[in-house]
């Protein structure tokens, strides 16, 4: 990445809790977006007062996503408890199947996928699938997977503090990973990594959490997804940088858990560095208080001035 980004000019919010009493009627949060035959589709962690889930809902535009029908997807859910949260999906190639990458409270979160032919109909979810089986007792968290011609790549943060990478042949995904390595840190959770098109690099979005439990993000390159990563900056995207339209539109002022709106929609994740689009949770600062399963998040776009 050969540029610095001073500020963000906010967009506005595209998805908030839904209605009292709904699956997501506390927040929606972690975002995974696509864009497929001529639809947004979204899907997000939804936090209700039966606990959390993964909710979907797509649109022909993203301005329209906050007046479409949402879904809990109801099939996607752990052994322990219903909790399957903080979704990835792609269309991977090989096989001609969506993917949706999740984590369960199996294992002491425990990575599971799942799998459709159809992304737009939300019922055609086969049940999750363990991903891979946990190796030590540790936190793991947030699983996102990257492809390579040869490789796919399964990035996650071990105990809010490392990020770990598994391999294994796109020929045998999604089975075979090879044992975890560490590759950068540390980090808080939510990382990202992405081909940076007409840069022949990778981008890791990390995120951070300050000592007053703000979120931001920071930024690290490298030219293969194994790295070495190097650490550009630790404040790529925060609330200082935030540029608000007006002050009646201020609906956050920190970023958090994102997903960059991508170039394409397979499995390569790539996304165009010179126009960035990033799809955040985010809250006013009044609104970050008490326990975090309770914050109300929302999710709106930031774009790179």
């Amino acid at each position: 990445m050969r540029r610095s980004w001073a500020d963000w000019t906010v967009g506005a919010q595209i998805l908030g809790p839904g209605p009292q009493g709904s699956f997501d009627d506390i927040a929606v949060k972690d975002p995974s977006i696509v864009y497929w035959s001529g639809s947004r589709h979204l899907f997000y962690t939804a936090v209700g007062r039966e606990g959390a889930s993964t909710g979907y809902v797509s649109a022909p535009g993203v301005e329209e996503l906050q007046a479409a029908p949402r879904h809990q997807l109801s099939q996607i859910r752990g052994r322990r408890s219903r909790y399957a949260c903080a979704p990835q999906v792609f269309f991977f190639r090989p096989q001609s199947t969506w993917y949706l990458i999740c984590q369960t409270e199996d294992a002491g979160y425990q990575p599971v996928y799942s799998t459709t032919r159809s992304i737009d109909d939300p019922t055609s979810w086969a049940d999750p699938r363990p991903l891979v089986a946990k190796q030590d007792a540790a936190k793991w968290i947030d699983f996102w997977i990257i492809c390579d011609a040869a490789t796919a790549y399964l990035f996650y943060t071990r105990a809010h503090e490392d990020v770990y990478v598994m391999t294994t042949d796109v020929d045998r995904f999604p089975v075979g990973f090879s044992d975890p390595r560490r590759v950068f840190g540390p980090v808080h959770e939510a990382v990202h990594v992405y081909a940076a098109s007409g840069l022949d690099e990778y981008h890791m979005l990390y995120e951070t959490r300050r000592c007053d439990d703000r979120r931001r993000y920071g930024l690290a390159i490298a030219g293969s997804p194994l790295g070495p990563w190097r650490d550009v900056t630790r404040d790529f995207a925060s609330g200082d940088k935030l540029r608000h339209p007006s002050a009646s539109d201020r609906w956050t002022d920190e970023v958090s858990h994102g997903e960059m709106i991508r170039s394409g929609c397979d499995e390569r994740l790539e996304y165009d560095p010179a126009r960035i689009r990033f799809l955040i949770q985010g809250l006013p600062a009044d609104d970050h208080a008490g326990p975090y399963q309770a914050l109300p998040w929302r999710l709106g776009i930031i774009e790179a001035c």
